[in-house]
């Protein structure tokens, strides 16, 4: 059997007998797909909602679409939150961002340490990877993605039961391992955290820990990150 495609629908959980697709949605369905009025589609809105929908006529620039019986997803627990120098590079930073939300973490935040070289970043770009990723791994929660934080504020403010620190100083350190309960972990910038910025989440309560023998760049000790704590 094949399996419908995915597409956003933010208003789903508004929407009742039908819901209208926009011009971009549209140019997905019709030309790109080539699909017909009467096939079906799958709609999400990336906070659990789901249904199927059947495809009506539509115009040049919007698409109508039957919806079928709607599907709330709960969250996934443990939530798991990943805080993440803002990288130099932005391509390896959205690569990141894409896998780590196939992967299924909860919530993003880039940091801002004292060593991080690039304090912004293209909010509108960012938030459109995250819905492609969301689609492509079928992942009916999207995660939040923060604005940049300075990392002393993310540490003070932190509310996770488990709260996990990254860094490469030579110490003893458990391995990360899968979590049952929400936790969040802090990974710094190519050039590590401070000895302060690492003092001072160590006194707020975080648990250093390894994420293996390899010293990882920043964008690849995310990933691996949400591998160990999500899978």
């Amino acid at each position: 059997m094949v399996e419908l495609p995915y597409f956003y629908f933010p208003s789903l959980a508004t929407a009742y007998e039908s819901a209208t697709l926009d011009e971009i949605t549209r140019h997905h369905v019709v030309t790109v797909l080539r699909m017909q009025p009467s096939q079906k589609i799958m709609l999400m809105d990336g906070v659990g909602n789901v249904a199927e929908g059947i495809i009506q006529e539509g115009s040049k620039k919007t698409l109508s679409v039957l919806l079928g019986e709607k599907i709330a997803y709960p969250n996934s627990i443990p939530k798991i939150t990943l805080a993440i120098s803002v990288l130099k590079n932005a391509n390896r930073f959205e690569w990141m961002l894409e896998k780590v939300t196939e992967i299924g973490v909860s919530e993003i935040i880039p940091l801002i340490s004292d060593r991080t070289e690039r304090t912004h970043f293209r909010e509108d770009r960012l938030r459109q990877i995250i819905v492609s990723a969301s689609l492509q791994s079928k992942q009916s929660w999207m995660p939040i993605l923060h604005l940049p934080q300075k990392v002393h504020d993310v540490i003070q403010e932190a509310k996770s039961v488990n709260k996990f620190i990254a860094h490469c100083i030579d110490t003893q350190k458990d391995m990360l391992k899968k979590q049952a309960q929400d936790a969040i972990i802090l990974i710094g910038p190519e050039g590590d955290f401070t000895i302060p910025e690492i003092d001072f989440a160590l006194a707020q309560g975080f648990t250093p820990v390894s994420l293996g023998e390899s010293r990882l760049r920043t964008e690849t000790a995310g990933v691996a990150a949400a591998v160990l704590m999500k899978l």
